[in-house]
């Protein structure tokens, strides 16, 4: 090492010029996506390949649907007040309820045949959308064999062949019969309604119970109150065939109105039925009432009521008849509700309210005449009596007339068409999806493979912080060297203008202030180990400070692996050795930008031919011949060839890959360098490629013949 060498010192311009930023920006994540849009094109393009299967794999949709209307202004609108009185669920929501129901439901699947499915097979039909459509009326499977697969194979729009398990032909069939099959000592029964088909086609046979079918139905079927109390239900239902989806809306909304009207039918018989037995009971206590009220009249004679007596009498018939009233109406609302429920209260509390009006007049009766009272009691019964029979006869006579014309609350406003346009598969959206998908996927795969390269540090500041150890710069990566060429190929003369030789620019001028004018000749630069880029580093960097016309010597001592003079054996070994002088070494270097020592002659002592004072006098003679010497040394994590040759040095870089290697991997290094010499920098190679807004753009070097 040189006395006189003093130790470096960075001006303050030019440390601020060569610390990076390492703050992640959108530009920097538009940079890593620019320098894989390889990787990402490629699963850009599977995704969308993805979604062009889906478009073709997905069956097609079709959408139907119903609009129904309740009438609340007919038949049975009290209970409906009564309910909105009390806060109970509306009509629609209680009519959707029963739509739901396997009452209706049920009796929807077994009229469409829902339980019976014929499900086309093969996928190139299916990709192609050209599949063929088998419709069931008749399908039963023996119990026996239900589990083991059954197909039917159609070559034509009129025939098909039943098989068993893809292998055996059961029976040869036409479209339109019944055929009742024996096969495994039970039998086999299938009739087909319709058959489409292109060319052969084969159907896989399924048979559901119609438990599970009312099931699948309910789930699909989507029915809710359009809009906020306006009792219009609108249902929908999605179909792969358009006729199916519209046939199946139309015989739920059927199904319904006519078992609706049923119901309600129903309903006014039990009612009729109820008024019709009773009314013999009411006439005889009419009858009764009236007896007794002529045989006191024959007893005791004429009697005249006074104006007050009759306005008394009027009003405990009619209190006494609505009380009546109220006890038929309880009779008949104890079949549909408990006695907890609220119409049920109503009632109740209407019935005391009229017994304590009723207990007022009968106070005020008693103030008069016996005679008297005997004959309002009387009255009032015949009274009594005689409105109920009558009402009695009037709700039989309209419950009659109801039965003959009930029409039902709930009717079909518009039935269900065949759609021609289906709702699915979206095939903008799927595709759209698709490519987003593998877009994103593709940005997945870009940030796995920058976490597996970049495990370890590349940050300068934690660096330095961590290490108290100045990085002098951050290298981008540099395009791969020419295999034909690799050992000589100098990327500062084939492309002088690259972001990355700016860069090694910025370390010549570093080393230019901290090493060069401080009197230091001789560079060593070595790295962690082997893919460093402390080779590339060290040729670019010479060839740099030549073009400065400095006279620059660059000595490649990676003595264990040939590679910089595979093409010329004579080099550092062959001078160590005394086999050949530096001028001859020098002369049959094939290195063309400036001079060039190579490792020569594999040798089987490199430590100690690089630990000798034949090295240590090398150094000292090329010292004083050259302005700058730079070694390239072995990686300093494997040998001990690297602290020999530092030994020698005035500086040292320790050249590092970005994101590499830990802290504590970086400090060790460090500790083996702080050995060999006392001034050292590092260098962060293949970093990340800065976002900068610099208006010019790089331009490659014209190619030069050698």
């Amino acid at each position: 090492m040189n006395e006189n060498y003093q130790v470096p010192t960075i001006p303050p311009a030019v440390s601020a010029e060569i610390k990076n930023n390492d703050e992640i920006d959108l530009l920097e994540i538009f940079a890593v996506l620019h320098e894989h849009w390889k990787l990402l094109s490629l699963f850009t393009v599977t995704g969308l390949c993805i979604g062009i299967f889906l478009v073709s794999w997905i069956r097609e949709g079709y959408f139907s649907d119903v609009l129904l209307q309740i009438d609340t202004k007919g038949h049975g609108s009290a209970m409906i007040e009564m309910g909105a009185m009390f806060d109970i669920e509306s009509p629609a929501e209680t009519e959707i309820r029963l739509i739901k129901s396997r009452k209706v439901l049920a009796s929807v699947v077994k009229q469409e045949h829902l339980n019976t499915i014929a499900v086309p097979v093969g996928l190139k039909n299916r990709l192609l959308k050209k599949e063929g459509r088998m419709n069931l009326t008749l399908l039963s499977i023996p119990p026996m064999l239900a589990q083991e697969p059954w197909y039917a194979r159609a070559s034509s729009n009129d025939e098909y062949e039943v098989l068993f398990q893809d292998k055996s032909i059961i029976s040869n069939a036409k479209v339109g019969e019944t055929y009742r099959l024996p096969y495994g000592g039970d039998t086999l029964a299938i009739c087909v309604s319709n058959l489409f088909v292109q060319g052969e086609q084969k159907f896989l046979l399924v048979q559901n119970t119609v438990l599970r079918a009312t099931a699948d139905l309910k789930e699909k079927l989507n029915i809710a109150e359009d809009g906020k109390k306006t009792n219009i239900i609108i249902m929908s239902y999605e179909h792969r065939y358009p006729d199916k989806a519209a046939a199946v809306l139309n015989t739920i909304a059927n199904t319904y109105v006519r078992q609706n009207m049923e119901m309600r039918s129903a309903a006014a018989k039990k009612t009729l039925d109820f008024l019709e037995e009773q009314i013999p009971f009411v006439k005889k206590k009419l009858d009764s009432a009236e007896q007794t009220l002529t045989n006191y009249r024959n007893r005791a004679g004429t009697v005249d009521l006074t104006a007050e007596a009759k306005v008394t009498l009027e009003r405990q018939v009619n209190l006494k008849t609505q009380h009546l009233a109220l006890e038929q109406q309880w009779q008949e609302n104890a079949r549909l509700y408990k006695d907890d429920h609220p119409a049920m209260q109503a009632i109740l509390q209407q019935q005391m309210r009229l017994k304590q009006e009723i207990k007022k007049e009968e106070v005020t009766v008693k103030s008069l005449p016996n005679t008297q009272q005997e004959v309002m009691t009387l009255q009032q019964e015949v009274s009594i009596q005689n409105g109920l029979y009558t009402s009695m006869l009037n709700n039989i006579q309209q419950l009659r007339v109801v039965r003959v014309g009930e029409l039902g609350n709930v009717r079909v406003v518009d039935t269900a068409e065949v759609s021609l346009l289906p709702v699915k598969p979206k095939k903008k959206i799927v595709l759209l999806g698709a490519v987003i998908f593998g877009f994103l996927m593709g940005c997945l795969a870009i940030a796995l493979k920058q976490i597996l390269m970049n495990r370890g540090v590349s940050s300068s500041s934690v660096i330095e912080k961590e290490t108290n150890t100045t990085v002098y710069t951050k290298i981008t990566a540099a395009p791969l060297q020419k295999k034909n060429n690799k050992e000589f190929f100098v990327l500062a003369i084939a492309d002088p203008h690259n972001f990355a030789v700016e860069k090694i620019r910025t370390l010549r001028t570093a080393l230019e202030f901290s090493f060069i004018d401080n009197g230091g000749k001789v560079l060593a630069i070595t790295g962690i180990a082997s893919g460093d880029g402390k080779s590339f580093v060290s040729k670019n960097l010479a060839v740099l400070f030549n073009q400065m016309n400095k006279k620059v010597l660059l000595i490649d001592c990676d003595l264990r692996k040939n590679h910089l003079n595979a093409a010329r054996p004579n080099g550092l070994s062959e001078i160590l050795y005394d086999k050949s002088t530096l001028e001859q070494v020098l002369l049959e270097s094939p290195f063309e930008h400036c001079d060039f020592i190579g490792t020569g002659a594999r040798t089987s002592t490199p430590s100690e031919l690089l630990a000798s004072s034949k090295f240590t006098d090398f150094i000292n003679r090329v010292r004083e011949i050259y302005d700058l010497v730079v070694i390239d040394t072995p990686p300093l994590n494997y040998f001990s060839d690297a602290q020999w040759v530092c030994r020698q040095a005035d500086f040292a870089l320790l050249v590092m890959r970005s994101g590499a290697y830990s802290i504590d991997l970086i400090k060790e290094n460090l500790k083996l360098l702080n050995v060999a010499v006392d001034h050292k920098a590092i260098v962060i190679n293949h970093a990340k490629e800065e976002s900068f807004g610099y208006g010019y753009r790089q331009k490659k070097a014209p190619k030069t013949k050698r």
